[in-house]
């Protein structure tokens, strides 16, 4: 997820966080575990390239295949008794779950979740929110470590999530749950350098 996550002990149902007013200008955002408010810093600069760049290359791929849906930063209705809501990064849903989408949300697991780690949020989405999609049968969960520059793919099993790969800076990702799709991490971890290198070009290229 983004920068910073704090747990607020004020007690809110499902239906309450969902009427809460939406705020593009304030520096946090909101997640609900529980019933207990999660505030969310939101994602920097770097972490929204990452992510919209790495939902760009899965969403082609599911769109050519035919395969289902792709979205990032949607909220995802994993418990509307027990007041659970989060926010992936990325979530795919399969066409043969594509009912789980309504009204611009997704009520149930998606098939795949992908969250993108910053120092301060490692902790929960390697910990708890990564039990809680084992528990609410997220199938597929990727974890993206921006700054070693890897990912870990997780299948989930009865006993717990399986890790099934783990994706080093300079290799290329064969997602499992995605045969014949190709990720280069390199180029994927080198989008912001790659546009900062070309903005210098250009700026070079006008003082001529």
């Amino acid at each position: 997820m983004a920068i910073t996550e704090t747990v607020t002990r004020k007690k809110l149902s499902l239906a309450e966080f969902l009427a809460m007013p939406e705020d593009d200008t304030s520096p946090v955002k909101y997640e609900l575990e529980f019933g207990e408010l999660v505030e969310v810093t939101r994602p920097t600069w770097e972490h929204n390239e990452l992510a919209l760049e790495l939902a760009h290359i899965i969403r082609s791929y599911v769109r050519a295949k035919g395969l289902g849906r792709v979205s990032g930063d949607i909220l995802v209705i994993l418990d509307k008794e027990r007041d659970l809501s989060y926010a992936p990064d990325i979530v795919f849903v399969a066409t043969e779950h594509l009912d789980r989408i309504r009204e611009g949300r997704v009520y149930g697991p998606p098939d795949l979740v992908v969250e993108i780690l910053s120092p301060t949020t490692a902790h929960r989405d390697v910990g708890i929110k990564k039990r809680i999609y084992h528990a609410y049968g997220v199938q597929w969960y990727w974890v993206v470590d921006m700054e070693r520059k890897t990912v870990e793919e997780y299948r989930w099993t009865e006993e717990g999530y399986l890790l099934t790969q783990v994706v080093l800076p300079d290799e290329v990702f064969q997602p499992k749950v995605f045969p014949g799709l190709t990720i280069d991490l390199k180029s994927l971890f080198s989008i912001e350098e790659q546009k900062t290198a070309q903005i210098e070009r250009e700026s070079k290229r006008r003082r001529r």
